[in-house]
């Protein structure tokens, strides 16, 4: 691997840029790809994390045939494009389905006409539902649904184990992402 303070530099601009340059977050991209540096060196992994996907996908097949289930559906609820799209995309190539919405009132659709295991829905949406409206909906309507929700704007707890819930805080990395959904079994 080259040097250290030049992959971390560099990796801590990307994370800063795919963060959509925020001001005052310097300490925290260089905090984050060194971690990612570390993990890097930790496990001689590849710099795209492919091994872990697709370590992650054999640990789930696995896990799914014992069930007789197939891989799990995520309906991911982000009225953001790049963020819904980033999360659709990476979540699909860890091999999971997934729905996405850009609201509560698309993801009700959503959730009337196809099977959803997990919901993954951001607190902050425009329309007449917000994220925590949804998870309402979807905890009366569907219990068996798994929730996660996400806010850039709310801190949570991890966990609300009474309702089967957990929670994220924006910006998240997609590591967090992949065990907190492996977590949600």
């Amino acid at each position: 691997m080259e040097n250290r303070g030049e992959w971390i530099a560099r990796r801590a601009y990307a994370l800063w840029e795919e963060a959509g340059r925020p001001f005052g977050q310097d300490k925290y991209h260089w905090d984050q790809a060194s971690a990612e540096y570390d993990l890097l060196e930790a496990t001689r992994a590849s710099s795209d994390g492919r091994e872990v996907l697709v370590k992650l996908r054999g640990e789930f097949a696995c896990q799914d045939n014992r069930s007789g289930a197939k891989n799990r559906n995520i309906l991911i609820v982000e009225d953001e494009p790049r963020i819904r799209h980033d999360t659709v995309d990476f979540l699909d190539r860890a091999g999971f389905r997934t729905l996405e919405a850009a609201n509560a009132a698309e993801a009700l659709v959503l959730l009337e006409t196809n099977i959803v295991d997990m919901l993954f829905a951001d607190t902050d949406m425009p329309g007449s539902m917000d994220g925590l409206g949804l998870v309402a909906t979807v905890r009366s309507r569907w219990p068996s649904i798994r929730i996660i929700v996400t806010s850039g704007l709310i801190k949570f707890a991890r966990r609300d184990p009474r309702n089967e819930m957990a929670f994220m805080s924006e910006p998240t990395t997609r590591l967090e992402l992949i065990n907190l959904i492996s977590r949600s079994r």
